[in-house]
Parts: structure tokens; sequence; C-alpha cells
């Protein structure tokens, strides 16, 4: 690929040029180094305005104000590496230092998420919401910021492992690490409170339905502690989301950043055409989003399958296993279908690659097309390779459908199977046991729906990591 010389078309010949080829050659030398350092400036100046000017189409932040950022951070990490992290642990906070309100909520605010009440207040008055009336991007989100840390953390990878054996998903993994470590144990938390309220509150609260004499303290002492477990469910599942986003957020903006710095020094693309690069900046870095906020609810899956199985089997005896069964079944299932799904993915990703760099080459020579009326046989390229990306779509959708269908059948067929085989067998079956059973399998649920999308995001995810290793600079 040809260079284009920049500094060329700024050249203005001299009045010396014009009177004779002595005033020329006397000019020769200076003019010279004038032109060469023009161009150097000019090529430096397309290369920040092309950063730029890509940063901003996705969304980063590569301006002028990451300095300040930088110098912000540096100054806490003095204090601690999570000085930060623990200042949001505080129930409640007065701070008002930081331009973002997230940056100065405390725990309640950051769970609740009423942080973001004043910009709804204003969204409510005036109608619409303008860009001034968002607030600046906080410094924990910076691009720069965490495309450095990333950075920092490949260059030790590189350092340990070597560039052969070096893994970009291991890498990630220790950017994200912490975070979704306490997004996990949220999660857990979560699990266990909407497991124990029907497995332990609901089931006293049916027994004393059925007692003569009914006690009010005690009554009330169940629907308050039915009331306490909805709220730490709803409280813990809201912080994991609140975590799992901001560290896809700031996945995302690192890795793209980190991709847009390296493809503006490579060289020689090699075997990376130019559609593929376009897709891997626009595509895969929101795969890498989806897989930081929704891979984590994986976690909590296995956990709730072997509580509920242990608590049937503690509630109905043997014929407790049938319930639990189908559902340890259908995971094995949902991994299964994975698979297919990371292979339509892999296989679609090829074919957008080569849709867009067709289309970039309508885009650059669409004088020539034009001029030659060879419209309708790139049309008729474009429409074939696109039919193509949408047979495998479908059928990717087809097995993601499957999965997410069979989800809330799940319950019912445990229900049944459990039901069915624990009245033949001749055991009895009292009211308080049949609604706690099945109370525990609807709290098993949200772990069925779940799985699905975290192990195609997952699948997605390792697709697209694969995809960021890019071609070294040199």
């Amino acid at each position: 690929m040809k260079d284009i010389d920049l500094g060329k078309e700024f050249v203005i010949p001299s009045p010396g040029y014009r009177n004779g080829r002595q005033s020329a050659s006397l000019n020769q030398h200076e003019e010279q180094e004038g032109l060469n350092s023009r161009q150097d400036t000019n090529k430096n100046v397309a290369c920040q305005d092309a950063l730029e000017t890509a940063a901003r189409a996705e969304g980063l932040s590569l301006d002028g104000l990451t300095s300040s950022h930088l110098g912000v951070l540096d100054e806490a990490h003095h204090k601690g590496k999570y000085h930060y992290g623990w200042n949001l642990m505080k129930p409640i906070r007065t701070t008002s230092k930081y331009p973002h309100p997230i940056d100065n909520s405390g725990l309640f605010s950051y769970m609740t998420f009423s942080w973001l009440t004043p910009l709804a207040r204003v969204a409510y008055k005036k109608g619409e919401l303008l860009m001034e009336d968002v607030w600046p991007l906080s410094v924990q989100e910076s691009s720069e910021v965490n495309c450095r840390r990333l950075e920092r953390l490949w260059h030790q990878e590189l350092h340990e492992c070597g560039p052969a054996d070096a893994s970009l998903g291991k890498v990630i993994w220790g950017f994200c690490r912490t975070r979704l470590i306490i997004s996990i144990v949220c999660l857990m938390v979560t699990q266990l409170a909407g497991f124990s309220g029907p497995a332990f509150v609901v089931k006293h609260l049916l027994e004393y339905t059925q007692q003569m004499e009914p006690n009010l303290q005690y009554g009330l002492l169940l629907v308050c502690g039915i009331l306490m477990m909805e709220i730490v469910r709803s409280w813990s599942l809201a912080l994991t989301w609140a975590l799992n986003y901001r560290t896809g957020v700031r996945l995302r903006g690192a890795v793209l950043t980190m991709a847009f710095k390296k493809i503006l020094k490579l060289k020689n693309i090699k075997d990376k055409s130019m559609g593929e690069l376009i897709n891997v900046c626009s595509n895969d870095g929101q795969r890498m989003f989806e897989a930081a906020a929704v891979g984590s609810l994986l976690a909590g899956g296995p956990i709730v399958a072997i509580l509920g199985m242990v608590y049937n089997v503690i509630i109905l005896g043997p014929t407790g296993f049938l319930g639990s069964a189908v559902f340890i079944l259908f995971y094995p299932a949902m991994m299964f279908a994975s698979r297919f799904t990371a292979y339509f993915r892999r296989k679609c990703v090829a074919v957008t690659d080569e849709r867009v760099q067709k289309m970039n080459e309508v885009l650059n020579y669409i004088k020539f097309i034009k001029m030659y009326a060879w419209v309708k046989a790139f049309s008729q390229n474009v429409q074939k390779i696109r039919e193509e990306e949408r047979k495998i779509l479908e059928r990717a959708g087809y097995f993601q459908s499957i999965t997410v269908g069979v989800a809330p059948i799940v319950v019912v067929i445990a229900s049944v199977v459990t039901f069915s085989v624990h009245m033949i067998l001749g055991y009895d079956l009292t009211a308080a046991q049949a609604f706690t059973v099945v109370t525990v399998f609807n709290s098993m649920t949200f772990a069925l729906k779940v799985t699905p999308f975290s192990v195609k995001s997952l699948s997605e995810a390792s697709v697209a990591i694969d995809r960021f290793k890019l071609p070294p600079t040199v």
C-alpha cells in the first residue's frame, strides 16, 4: 500500500523559484527541511484525527481531558488500590467532589440507582434530554484510563509468557477479576435469598394457615420475613447488574481503545482485511461488553440446583430427585446448544467481514462502478453474501429460541413428574409440601432463564478474543 505524502499538498512556491533556477537552488535545502517537518507534523495530525474520529464514533473519550483523569487516578492510587471501591461501600455519602453523581454515591444509592433521580426528573420536566443535561463522563469509565491498565496487564503477560503463549483471555480476566468476583458473591446472596424465602418462610406460612388457633404475632413475623427476603433478593440483584454493566463499559472502552491504537500503528495488516478490522471494532467490542454484563450470571445456576435437590429430598423423600434431575439435565443441554452458537458465530463473522469488505470497496470505487455500469453486478454480489449471512443467523436463532423457550416449561415438567411419581408410589402429599416444592422450583427458574444468554455471551466473547489478536506493528 503506497503511502500518501501529506506534506506536498501544502508546499507554496517561493518567489526565488519564479525568478530563476539560482534562487531555487539556494532555497532548496531550506524548503526540503521545511517540507519534511510539515510532512511529519501532518502525519501526526492525521493519525490523531483518525484516532479521535474513530473513538468518538464508538463513544470513547480520547481528548485532552484524559490527562486530568490520569492525574486524578494517580493521586487516588497512592491511597490504595481499592480506595475508590471502598468509598462506594459506605451506606450513605455526602461528598460532591466528582462531576458524575455515580462517583459520589454510596452503597444504597449505587444499588438502587437513585443517583439517576435528578436526570429522570429533568427528563420528566423537559420531555427530552439534551447533551448539556447529561453529566460528563465518569473518571473511572474513561477509555484512556482503562486502556492504560489493560495495556499494563498485557505487557506483563507478554513478559511472563512470551508473544506466542500470551493469552488475551487471561489478561481480560485479570482486568475484571475483582469486580466479577464481587458480582458473583452478590448473585449468590440473590439466589440464597430467593431460595430461602419459598423454602422456609412460605412453608411455615402454609403450615400456619392450617392451624386451628392462629397467632397474630407469629403470622406478621412470617409476612415480614417474606418482605425482608424479597428486599435482600431485589437489592442484591440490582447491585449485581450495576457492577456488571459498569465492568462491561470499562472493558469495552479499554479493549476498543487498545485496538484503535494498535491499528493506527500497523504497517502491514497481513491477512486482516479492512472489513474485518471494521467489524472487530464495531461488533466484537459489543460482544466483550455483553460477556462482562451477563456472563457472570451463569455461576448462580449450579448452586440453586444443588440446594433445590437437597431440599426437595428432605421434603418429599426419594421422589424429590426426579424434579431436580430435570433441572440438572437442562444444563448439559444448554452447554450443547452453546457449542452450536459458537460454531455459527465463527461462520457468521467470516461472512460479515466479507460483506463489510465488499461494501467498503463499493464506497471507495463508486465512480468507476457508475462509469462502467457495474451497479447491478455489485448489488447482486452483496445480496448473495447477505443472504448467506442471514441463513447462518437464522440457524443460530433457532437454537437460541429453543433454549429460551424450553426454560419456562422446565418448572411445569419437573412439578408434574415429581408429584405424579410421588402419588403413584403411595406417599402422602400435603398442601404445604406441594406449594413449597412448586415455589422452590419457581425460585430456580431465574438461573435457567439467564443460562442461555450467559452461555451465548461467553461463547461469542471467546470468538471475539481470538479476533482481537491483531498482527504485530512491525
